[in-house]
């Protein structure tokens, strides 16, 4: 246990134990006497940890015993949802530009950037015939898009 919850837990446990002593206690000078004793006690519990909260050790925290550790499967699942983001983005651009059935796979550089990009005419339906004149409008249009150059574009089918 840290040394904050540590410190919190202590105040809580003496202000519980003073409550329930406020109501056991009897009338009269004795009752004044032991609530300052209690009050000078629950005072001195309270300032104790403020010289190492000053020299900053109260929040130093450990994380070598391995209690932080990355989770390689979230972290590779929110990569696929960037991924697929960017590749949806892409294949519903191009849908509103009028080529539709076109698979779009990204590499990922970094956070949010891509490395490069291949492109999948198989289902198009852009034949052989109009590669010279649809195909390389296709494939301006997602280097423009994903702020690549041309050559950083695959194409296959």
């Amino acid at each position: 246990m840290n040394s904050l919850a540590a410190w919190g837990l202590t105040v809580l446990a003496l202000a519980i134990i003073t409550t329930i002593g406020e109501m056991l206690l009897p009338k009269g000078k004795t009752k004044t006497v032991i609530r300052s004793v209690v009050a000078t006690v629950t005072v001195l519990a309270i300032i104790t940890p403020i010289p190492s909260l000053i020299k900053g050790e109260m929040f130093a925290f450990d994380f070598e015993s391995g209690s932080a550790n990355l989770d390689d499967n979230y972290l590779s699942y929110v990569d696929g949802i960037k991924k697929s983001t960017i590749e949806k983005s892409v294949s519903d651009y191009l849908e509103k530009k009028g080529y539709g059935g076109i698979t779009i796979n990204v590499e990922l550089e970094g956070e949010w950037s891509v490395k490069s990009a291949s492109i999948d005419f198989s289902q198009s339906g852009i034949t052989d015939k109009d590669s010279h004149i649809h195909k390389n409008e296709v494939i301006k249009l997602v280097a423009d898009y994903l702020q690549l150059s041309e050559e950083a574009i695959m194409t296959y089918g």
